[in-house]
C-alpha cells in the first residue's frame, strides 16, 4: 500500500513540476536518518508551522481575529498540489520535510507556489 502512494505522490509532483523528487516523497513518507521522531517530535514541529503562521500574519499587518492552530491542522490534513497531492502532515517526519512545509508557508504568505 504505501509503495502505492508513493508512487501516486511521484507521478503526481511530475506532473505539477514541483521538483518533488521521488526520492524526497519517499523520504519524507517513510523517514530517514534526519527523522524528527513520532508523537512529542511531530507535535513540536507542529507548533513551529502554527508559530510560523502567526508571525506572518504579525508582519503582515492583519489585525483581524485568525485561529493559526485549526488552520495548520486543517492545511496539514488536506491534499496539497504543491506536495503533489499528497497531505502536509507526511513531511512532518523529517527536518527536510518541515523545511519544505515551512518554505510552502512562507510561499503562502508571500502569494507565489512552488
Amino acid at each position: 500500500m504505501a509503495r502505492s502512494a508513493e508512487s501516486t505522490t511521484e507521478a503526481n509532483a511530475s506532473s505539477t513540476g514541483t521538483g518533488i523528487t521521488a526520492a524526497s516523497s519517499t523520504v519524507a513518507a517513510a523517514g530517514n536518518q534526519d527523522s524528527v521522531g513520532e508523537g512529542a517530535d511531530m507535535l513540536a514541529v507542529e507548533t513551529r508551522l502554527i508559530k510560523q503562521v502567526e508571525l506572518l500574519l504579525r508582519e503582515s499587518g492583519n489585525t483581524e481575529p485568525f485561529d493559526a492552530d485549526a488552520w495548520v491542522e486543517r492545511w496539514l490534513h488536506r491534499p496539497n498540489h504543491a506536495l503533489g497531492g499528497a497531505a502536509p502532515e507526511l513531511y512532518l517526519h523529517t527536518l527536510q520535510g518541515e523545511a519544505l512545509l515551512s518554505n510552502l508557508i512562507g510561499a503562502m504568505a508571500a502569494g507565489s507556489s512552488m
